[in-house]
């Protein structure tokens, strides 16, 4: 990144902070307004994994245990149902507003809320406003994640643009105002891919390390940003490769600077792998096969949900594509189609206009800047969510609406710089 000028080191913190303050202002203001929803109570309970990290060789972590004890299949097979790190997020979030870690039960899907409720599986009021308000601060964090990856693509306007088109997104809305982990995901992609670009800003081993543990905390999210890390060892693998056979150096970086990045991406699924075992005592005793249990039990209930709910059902990756365009493309995700009273899909064409302008950077910038590295976390992500999307539920699309938010300020972005050049 370049220096920024004198104009430019007033006008981005302040941008920053319009954006936080945006961000905080759409997200904190709606926690109070939807319905409880029971997949709230499953992670409000499961806020306890934070405690019982302190010991992490109990019987808590033993999936046995809960073999005798579940009263239900999905409290049997709790340890592999979700990773724990959206779990330990939300704990954090309600110990720092001095809401003690609950001791509710386990939320029972065949019983209705009244029988839940007498069974004291049921979360206070209090206990759902502090998990609300942390996921709502862990949407402020990633907006403001969004405006520093733009600022590495594009002038400060775009990059504001870009995070306030999340800030204001009904999505964004939805999934920073539920008590869940999916805002937790977003969060680590975006932070992978800022870190990503400070890798190729200046490949040192503090900042791969602090990649690949971003990574494997998303991967402790929700298992999916794992797969990022196996892209960027590729991509090291790639870089590296085409340098030595080919001799040549056009990936914007000097050749010792390319065998470098190339060798610290190479080590990101082990940073990654790691960071992800640790996270979660489950895996501990046999990290592969338990890794495989958690795999395998997510492919199991997305068939699972599926069947049951078959009009959301997905046959593949192209309806995939074609279900997330319609809804972004609806009414009520079409948020600047109703802003300019228009009936056509304006974000989306917006969006895809700044993935083609992200493409040319990269050709014009090398497969070693930031730029493709950015690119790289971002689409891996997009081709993982279509490729896995099973059922068309609203927080799968996140992943997405991310990506969308990115390329929606480098189209603004260029579009503003356009107009300076014109009126200079």
């Amino acid at each position: 990144m370049s220096t920024p000028s004198f104009a430019n080191r007033i006008t981005i913190p302040l941008l920053g902070a319009l954006v936080v303050l945006l961000a905080i202002w759409q997200f904190f203001s709606a926690v109070d307004d939807r319905e409880f929803h029971r997949d709230e109570a499953r992670w409000i309970h499961r806020a306890v994994y934070l405690r019982e990290l302190l010991h992490p060789f109990s019987d808590y972590w033993d999936e046995s245990t809960w073999r005798t004890s579940g009263s239900s299949a999905d409290e049997i097979y709790r340890l592999r149902a979700q990773p724990p790190v959206g779990s330990y997020v939300i704990g954090i979030g309600m110990l720092l507003q001095g809401e003690p870690l609950p001791h509710i039960g386990y939320w029972n899907m065949d019983h209705d809320d009244a029988w839940n409720a007498e069974r004291g599986n049921k979360p206070s009021d209090a206990q759902l406003l502090a998990a609300r308000r942390t996921t709502a601060a862990v949407g402020v964090l990633t907006a403001l994640l969004i405006y520093l990856i733009g600022l590495r693509l594009t002038n400060p306007v775009g990059a504001a643009a870009g995070a306030a088109f999340f800030a204001l997104h009904p999505l964004a809305i939805y999934l920073a105002t539920f008590a869940g982990s999916d805002i937790t995901l977003i969060f680590f992609i975006a932070l992978s891919a800022w870190l990503a670009a400070r890798v190729a800003e200046r490949p040192t081993w503090s900042r791969a390390i602090l990649l690949g543990i971003a990574i494997g905390l998303g991967g402790g999210t929700k298992l999916s940003p794992l797969g990022i890390a196996i892209v960027l060892a590729l991509l090291g693998v790639i870089l590296i490769g085409w340098r030595w056979l080919s001799g040549r150096n056009d990936h914007g970086m000097a050749k010792k600077g390319i065998d470098k990045l190339g060798l610290l991406l190479l080590s990101t699924p082990f940073v990654a792998a790691a960071t992800f075992v640790a996270s979660y005592p489950y895996l501990w005793p046999d990290p592969i096969r338990h890794s495989r249990n958690l795999l395998d039990y997510r492919t199991w209930g997305m068939e699972v949900q599926s069947t049951l709910w078959t009009q959301v059902a997905i046959s593949g990756p192209r309806e995939a594509v074609q279900r997330s365009w319609h809804r972004f493309a609806s009414e009520d995700w079409s948020l600047l189609g109703r802003f300019l009273g228009v009936a056509w899909p304006v974000e989306l064409w917006l969006a895809l206009i700044g993935a083609v302008i992200l493409a040319w950077l990269i050709w014009k910038r090398g497969l070693a800047s930031g730029t493709a590295l950015i690119a790289v976390v971002l689409g891996t992500m997009v081709v993982i969510t279509f490729g896995g999307m099973g059922v068309d539920w609203a927080r799968y699309h996140g992943p997405i609406l991310l990506a969308m938010a990115v390329c929606t300020g480098v189209t603004v972005g260029w579009v503003t710089r356009g107009l300076k050049d014109l009126t200079s």
